[in-house]
């Protein structure tokens, strides 16, 4: 009987512990700890609002509010006569007004992406700004906000990833509902 106890003891102890280290890796990037640096629009063709944060524990992310209709995504164009800038005497200014921009955010008007670039693939190279670099090949991997969980969407190298972020975040996007859809 004392081995069957040991037995379950064990089985239990190792339970915990495979569910305390998926804990310890999960990260809620919509968590306001995260969004200390603050929101902002940044200077791109197609801007959409956006946090970073970096950590040398966790390492790099960012996390950007696509609209889900073009109404809601062109609402952030410097271009746009009724959006976000339209009013803006300085759009440099406006564009990290990160308090403006949070309460703007209507979350189910957006899919929430997040961009993952782990510490295991970063070198920092110094300084207060926590400076780094990716390692060689380095991989950063997508997330979707949905359902109030974080779903991966993708994974790729990440001197791979392209300049329109907009573009490949949202085919990523587009690829996940199609295989819903099947």
């Amino acid at each position: 009987m004392k081995s069957f106890s040991t037995l379950l003891f064990m089985i239990f102890s190792l339970c915990v512990c495979k569910g305390q280290k998926e804990k310890d890796n999960y990260i809620n990037f919509l968590d306001a700890k995260y969004q200390t640096n603050g929101f902002f629009i940044p200077d791109i063709s197609n801007p959409y609002p956006t946090y970073t944060y970096s950590d040398k524990k966790i390492g790099v992310f960012s996390v950007d509010f696509i609209g889900k209709k073009y109404e809601t995504q062109y609402f952030w164009s410097p271009n746009n006569s009724k959006g976000y800038f339209s009013k803006s005497t300085n759009p440099e200014n406006e564009a990290q007004n990160s308090n403006a921009i949070k309460n703007l955010i209507k979350e189910n008007d957006y899919y929430v992406v997040a961009s993952y670039l782990p510490n295991k693939f970063i070198t920092y190279t110094g300084g207060q700004d926590g400076e780094f670099e990716p390692k060689q090949n380095a991989k950063t991997t997508f997330y979707l906000y949905e359902d109030r969980k974080w779903k991966q969407i993708g994974e790729i190298e990440t001197s791979k990833i392209p300049e329109d972020i907009l573009a490949f975040e949202t085919n990523l996007i587009k690829r996940l509902q199609t295989s819903k859809n099947k």
